[in-house]
């Protein structure tokens, strides 16, 4: 069924990329995803109905790919499809399609199915009524942006806060209400799903009336692929540990490591939070070692700011060389090899005359990073050192704001703890998990105060030893950090 489904797309990609030079191909789901998708749903018994939505149904792969999975497992007798397709390209090989998926179901498998083609758009469709709900919603929406306001983003409500909105969210949101009670949702999203901030409010919805059953990952050689599978099941029952598996190209074809079924909270992250999308069994092993750390950022009332600053607003206060009344301003220039350069060559603006007292902070030891890593930079996490004796004579700095800085509660950081806490951060172990636990660019506040750290004996030990070595390059930090850590074990 799925076959002959991809057999007919092809041939429609085919004659339009030669007749009017369309490239139609990105458009539809590959005969690998779609079957995938289908092999997500779990079918415990055989219904005598089953209802299927598809609501962006193209030329019908994904319906095949599931009509083929339902009539193989006996998971129906009888079977509703509904698709919605508003595109007169694909509408007539849509229905070809389904109308000899119908007989093929039939003839080969005794399944009977009455299919409905609804030419209209799914996000402009009157809401459900009573009894329009399905048991598996199959989809591979859209990916277009609307802007605020468009009568498609209308019935969303506040589930989205963004000016301009993917078709895809919407598509979602759509389809997980037309889900009866134990109904199943496949869908192909962005990766941006899974942490976005405008999304927040949609997957606290979505995981309010669902739970996540399943994942599924496209890996490169450098991350993850744009898109990936989520499976979710309608109930009001607690969350089970959740399956992920993950897909990688290689020369030998396609490979597929599945990884142990992993705890539901640890997937789906609280209040909408996000999803912890894992890549492999080393992301795996790197959360099981930073869960075991027995103190967390704010324990040590170690606190991230935003950088003070913003020198385009203040050029007639800035200065090369200091001058009566000014302050040194730490720019994100003065960063380099673990250390903070102060004054640094060629570099304009070090000082300020604050005209305000927002403006300045205390001079004191502090842990300075980039708070937007260079796409060449090789870490997430770019730090540095900073002691107060770099501005020495100094009460206050001030500091740019494309920086954040780590400083402490009360008394300010010593070199052995700060150094320590530089190595830790700027290790292998904290930028693999940092990627993990976080896809943004940058690393906010509050995903820093959870952030599990070593004991403070381990954190001084680790300083004093690159201090003795005046070192603060990855490879050394990395080097005393993982020994330390195996003593502790």
């Amino acid at each position: 069924m799925l076959a002959m489904a991809v057999r007919n797309t092809r041939k429609l990609i085919r004659e339009k990329s030669a007749s009017d030079n369309v490239r139609l191909g990105r458009f539809f789901t590959k005969r690998e995803t779609a079957a995938k998708m289908a092999s997500m749903f779990t079918f415990l018994e055989t219904k005598p109905l089953m209802e299927i939505l598809d609501p962006g149904a193209g030329t019908g792969i994904l319906s095949a790919a599931l009509l083929e999975t339902v009539c193989l497992g006996r998971a129906a007798q009888e079977v509703r499809l509904i698709c919605y397709e508003n595109d007169a390209l694909y509408l007539p090989m849509l229905k070809n399609n389904l109308e000899r998926l119908r007989r093929r179901a039939k003839r080969e498998h005794g399944v009977k199915v009455i299919y409905e083609v609804r030419e209209e758009n799914f996000l402009l469709a009157p809401h459900p009524e009573e009894g329009d709900a399905f048991d598996c919603v199959i989809m591979n929406p859209p990916r277009e942006l609307l802007p605020h306001g468009a009568p498609e983003t209308l019935p969303a409500g506040d589930l989205l806060s963004s000016p301009r909105f993917d078709a895809c969210y919407l598509f979602l949101a759509a389809a997980a209400l037309r889900l009866k009670e134990e109904g199943q949702l496949v869908a192909s999203l962005p990766v941006g799903f899974a942490t976005g901030v405008s999304l927040t409010r949609l997957r606290e919805s979505i995981f309010d009336d669902c739970r996540l059953t399943g994942m599924h990952l496209f890996k490169t050689g450098k991350g993850l692929k744009k898109d990936f599978l989520l499976s979710v099941r309608k109930t009001d029952e607690p969350g089970e540990p959740v399956p992920v598996s993950v897909s990688r190209e290689t020369d030998d074809g396609t490979l597929t490591d599945t990884l142990p079924p992993l705890p539901y909270p640890m997937i789906v992250r609280e209040g909408g939070a996000g999803l912890l999308l894992l890549r492999d069994a080393e992301d795996l092993e790197i959360l099981r070692r930073m869960a075991a750390m027995p103190r967390r950022f704010s324990d040590y009332g170690l606190h991230m700011k935003t950088g003070l600053t913003l020198p385009s607003r203040y050029p007639d206060l800035l200065s090369d060389r200091p001058e009566p009344g000014a302050v040194p301003l730490i720019h994100p220039r003065s960063l380099g090899s673990g250390r903070v350069t102060f004054p640094a060559k060629g570099l304009h603006g070090q000082f300020i005359r604050p005209s305000i007292p927002s403006l300045i902070q205390k001079n004191r030891n502090m842990l300075f990073l980039k708070r937007f890593p260079a796409k060449s930079d090789p870490r997430k996490l770019i730090c540095a050192v900073y002691m107060a004796s770099q501005a020495g004579g100094y009460r206050f700095i001030s500091t740019h704001n494309k920086l954040n800085y780590i400083d402490r509660d009360g008394d300010e950081m010593d070199a052995p703890f700060l150094v320590g806490l530089y190595a830790a951060l700027s290790g292998t172990l904290y930028n693999r998990y940092v990627s993990i636990v976080s896809r943004s660019e940058q690393i906010n506040a509050t995903e820093f105060s959870d952030l599990p750290l070593p004991d403070e004996k381990t954190l001084r030990s680790v300083g004093s030893q690159l201090l003795a070595m005046r070192r603060l390059d990855p490879d050394a930090c990395d080097y005393i950090f993982e020994a330390a850590m195996r003593e502790r074990t």
